[in-house]
């Protein structure tokens, strides 16, 4: 991050770089991203300071606010989207709470919000929102948003400026839990299509970067080269402790470390992000950079959802913003520890109810009871991957791909293979892509992991192994480590 000065080319006088407002105090850099967000017309301001008023209730009354917010977006949906009228639901009942009557909204899947987008948007301003490619035509209003794709079919939604608003205020919110609020430098390892592309950043962008203190990594930049540039920048800001960074890119950068002898740059705090904190994943991260990492877990369409504490006590919900179930196949509430399909009901968004969406990740609940460290959100105990993860043995058995990055990341690990991915493409045959590291005893390696994948799917599916030269990553810039093709829509199987 430079610090440069540019002339105008009338007067000659200097100006200031944008980035050099990344060298400004901390409080006064704070005082500036509110003061812009004012002036573009978000009430950021006034939504975090509320954001932090839940932070502080008891716990019963965080109960009685979240059915209050819940029961105003239930209302609102029945009333002003057409597809929510037309579902036959009904308004609440006499003597019914909210969180009853949200048992009698339907799930809502991603082919759902693709088949009904022009009639989930709110009445208000369905003649703004005409599709996936409409604009807003005033400078901070509603927002249209679209997912990685990383199944191949993009979702889109729309964010009105209450729900963005709200958002920003979750990521401000995860950023203090992890250990460098609003105004702490940190280095941000994320995807970057306008540096992919070569395209220069809106002035916009810059500047609230800037008063981040943020340097950015690319984490679609993942060549050799690529990871040495990444360490050299950690390098040259030895001052700055702090990483926000893709879950997969963060490891691949610790294993390029770890694997070469190198010595790590030292970082008080990472947080991890876009993926599935494994437990190997955790333990190679904070070992070879020296810090705490904080699994926090969001979507594009939902914002942030639920970060951890300093107490590693599971994932705080962001209840101010998200109503979160976990739910069995038959969809009745799971207990404690049991791992289920999360759906999510977004309380701020009133230009597009997005209601027991079902965001295709599993979880499994903590148990109920204040977090010791005193907030009263309740929390995800576990993040369990996605169900596209899911894998299918010979006889129809849905099993959890956690098995195959043991093997790989655990009890095979002859630290011989650098990247992989598995691909199921039927019940019988798979296909195991692979990125050697070193030569010596690899063939006895992949020998036993193809023994041990017989004794889960069987001996009868077909496994071959592919040595590649890249693993491509999706285009929202992750790996996908498993992709199975049994339960990727109809219309994007290979066949």
């Amino acid at each position: 991050m430079s610090i440069s000065t540019s002339r105008h080319p009338r007067d000659g006088g200097a100006t200031l770089n944008v980035d050099q407002l990344s060298s400004l105090p901390a409080p006064l850099r704070r005082f500036l991203y509110f003061g812009l967000q004012r002036a573009i017309g978000s009430r950021i301001g006034p939504v975090w300071r509320e954001f932090l008023r839940w932070d502080q209730l008891e716990p019963a009354a965080l109960d009685r606010a979240i059915d209050r917010r819940l029961e105003g977006i239930l209302t609102f949906a029945l009333q002003h989207s057409e597809y929510y009228r037309t579902l036959g639901i009904g308004p609440l009942r006499a003597g019914e709470t909210a969180r009853e009557a949200l048992r009698r909204f339907p799930l809502l899947t991603r082919t759902a919000v693709r088949e009904h987008f022009p009639r989930l948007v709110a009445d208000q301003v369905r003649s703004e929102i005409r599709g996936p490619e409409s604009v807003s035509p005033r400078r901070y209003d509603w927002l249209i948003v679209k997912t990685g794709g990383s199944t191949g079919i993009p979702t889109t939604v729309v964010h009105d400026r209450n729900a963005r608003d709200w958002g920003r205020a979750t990521r401000l919110y995860a950023l203090r839990a992890a250990g460098f609020p609003l105004g702490t430098p940190y280095f941000r390892l994320w995807g970057s299509e306008q540096d992919l592309l070569q395209q220069q950043s809106s002035t916009q962008q810059r500047v609230l970067r800037a008063l981040h203190a943020e340097v950015p990594l690319n984490a679609f930049r993942a060549r050799e080269s690529d990871l040495q540039q990444h360490c050299d920048t950690l390098r040259r800001h030895p001052h700055i402790r702090h990483l926000m960074a893709y879950v997969d890119a963060a490891a691949g950068l610790a294993e390029y470390l770890r694997d070469r002898r190198l010595t790590s740059p030292r970082l008080e705090t990472i947080m991890a992000c876009a993926g599935t904190v494994t437990a190997e994943y955790r333990e190679l991260i904070e070992s070879v950079f020296g810090a705490e990492l904080f699994d926090k877990y969001g979507s594009r369409e939902c914002c942030d959802l639920a970060c951890e504490c300093r107490q590693h006590q599971g994932l705080h919900v962001f209840s101010p913003n998200a109503f979160i179930e976990i739910v069995d196949e038959h969809g009745a509430v799971t207990p404690p520890g049991v791992p289920g399909r999360l759906l999510v009901t977004l309380l701020n968004n009133r230009g597009f109810p997005m209601i027991r969406y079902e965001i295709g990740d599993l979880a499994a609940a903590a148990p109920p009871g204040t977090c010791p460290c005193g907030s009263p959100f309740p929390r995800i105990q576990q993040l369990c991957g996605r169900q596209d993860d899911l894998l299918t043995t010979e006889d129809g058995t849905a099993v959890t791909s956690v098995f195959i990055r043991h093997f790989v990341g655990v009890s095979l690990n002859r630290q011989l293979i650098r990247e992989w991915q598995l691909e199921q493409r039927t019940r019988s045959d798979l296909v195991f892509r692979y990125i050697p590291l070193h030569r010596e005893g690899l063939a006895e390696n992949l020998a036993a992991l193809r023994r041990s994948f017989a004794s889960v799917f069987g001996p009868s599916p077909r496994f071959s192994f592919e040595e590649v030269d890249v693993i491509p990553p999706t285009p929202s810039g992750k790996t996908r480590w498993i992709v199975n093709r049994l339960r990727l829509p109809e219309d994007h199987r290979r066949d």
